[in-house]
């Protein structure tokens, strides 16, 4: 964990453009939900993940930021 780092808030897009990994919490709670969103919602969100584009690559770049700025204020 990082305490009082300054971190390089990167855009979805650059992240996208370099490669970043997604942070495994991201993986964890995007594969949760979408079972969840599948089996309880009939899929309501059709959630896909893997291709450029896709929602649930969205997603998890979405929570990719959020841990990256939450891990920065620790």
């Amino acid at each position: 964990m990082r305490k009082n780092k300054k971190v390089k808030d990167l855009t979805i897009t650059e992240r996208w453009e370099q490669g970043v990994p997604h942070d495994p919490r991201s993986k964890a709670i995007y594969a949760g939900i979408a079972k969840i969103d599948f089996e309880e919602c009939g899929d309501s969100f059709c959630f896909k993940s893997g291709g450029d584009g896709d929602n649930g690559e969205t997603l998890m770049y979405l929570l990719d930021v959020y841990f990256t700025r939450e891990d920065a204020h620790e």
